[in-house]
């Protein structure tokens, strides 16, 4: 009996840490596909040769306060960067966020692309680490999103149609991209062409 229990304590302590935390759910569950490359991805949406510019935008307790009453979203955010460029006249050509969101157990990322207005212009995962939900990065679901601006409603079930069996996938991608056009218009007033 007692040989059983230093085997089992032996196994338990060679697992790595992830393998017995709850929060990352089952071992069956974790995979990672990698779709696409953050720099391939803006520059098919946006073209090659542009000059990127990055901003940090600071985030206050005021700041989570508005983010919470715009968007009606109550979890907290790390700092955002958000991507920018301008064209000759200084006009506000486009922007992007590469924004990172759980689905049921463990993140994955996502670039939202917006357009010189501050609307989504494109929406594309870059990677999935769960075996369920994946079916987020199909077009079908992200072209959705196209157009849509921080004044649109952007509710999924609502506004935006759900992927049966991806709805906490879903569900993160609808959040992330609230997330990026609040943060987007708080950093670039339009017409103003802040920063």
């Amino acid at each position: 009996m007692r040989s059983l229990f230093l085997c089992a304590l032996a196994l338990a302590c060679t697992l790595p840490a992830w393998a017995t935390a709850e929060d990352a759910g089952p071992a069956s569950n974790r995979r990672l596909e990698i779709y696409a490359s953050e720099l391939e991805t803006r520059d098919r949406i946006f073209g090659q040769g542009r000059v990127w510019i990055d901003s940090l935008v600071v985030v206050d307790s005021a700041a989570w306060f508005e983010l919470r009453n715009a968007t009606g979203l109550t979890e907290l955010e790390s700092p955002v960067i958000l991507h920018w460029m301008r064209g000759p006249d200084g006009q506000l050509l486009g922007a992007y966020r590469v924004a990172s969101e759980v689905g049921k157990y463990l993140p994955f990322e996502f670039l939202v692309a917006l357009d010189g207005e501050l609307a989504v212009k494109e929406v594309v995962v870059l990677n999935y680490r769960e075996a369920r939900g994946g079916q987020v990065q199909r077009t079908r679901f992200t072209g959705q999103f196209r157009g849509k601006t921080a004044s649109s409603p952007i509710d999924l079930n609502r506004d935006i149609i759900g992927i049966s069996g991806a709805t906490l996938s879903a569900q993160a991608v609808t959040r992330g991209i609230k997330k990026t056009l609040w943060w987007a218009g708080r950093a670039f007033a339009v017409g103003e062409g802040r920063p």
